[in-house]
């Protein structure tokens, strides 16, 4: 639910319920921000894994460059981060399939299938072209791929 739904549930509640006083405005506002952070939880999460993904991609393919070195590093380091936001995105959507019981509106299976077609991608660069090798960057790759795949095949046999 939307935070302006929340405040025309409040608007409409506080119309049937004037002569009693049950109505919250604090209660109200506590609900939208409460969805609303959840919401903004699940963007930034959504941001960082699409903005990871897609640096992962140029490192890889751009192939030099004087700051590659440095840039690999730091990717490297955002890994751990990376899979820790994975978890969170994965907790948040198992608490919603279960709270709600509707489907979710956060598509982060895809992000499982790009990590996937990297991986092969780069694998099939790696064994036909001599200038691509397996570095920190590939190992990295290849962490992140295979523990989205690992969590996402523990989300489809867990399912609520």
């Amino acid at each position: 639910m939307s935070w302006w739904l929340n405040i025309i549930e409040y608007l409409k509640n506080s119309e049937d319920n004037s002569a009693d006083g049950n109505v919250s405005v604090k209660k109200a506002i506590t609900n939208a921000l409460a969805e609303s952070a959840v919401d903004l939880l699940y963007y930034i999460v959504g941001f960082f894994t699409a903005l990871y993904f897609f640096i992962a991609a140029y490192l890889f393919f751009n192939g030099g460059g004087s700051y590659h070195d440095i840039a690999v590093r730091i990717f490297g380091s955002l890994s751990e981060p990376y899979l820790g936001s994975i978890g969170i995105y994965v907790i948040l959507k198992e608490i919603r399939k279960r709270q709600l019981k509707t489907k979710s509106k956060h598509l982060g299976e895809y992000f499982v299938y790009s990590w996937l077609a990297l991986f092969l991608t780069a694998l099939v660069f790696i064994w036909l072209f001599p200038n691509y090798y397996f570095d920190e960057l590939m190992g990295a790759i290849t962490t992140i791929a295979l523990a989205s795949l690992v969590i996402y095949t523990g989300g489809l046999i867990h399912k609520p």
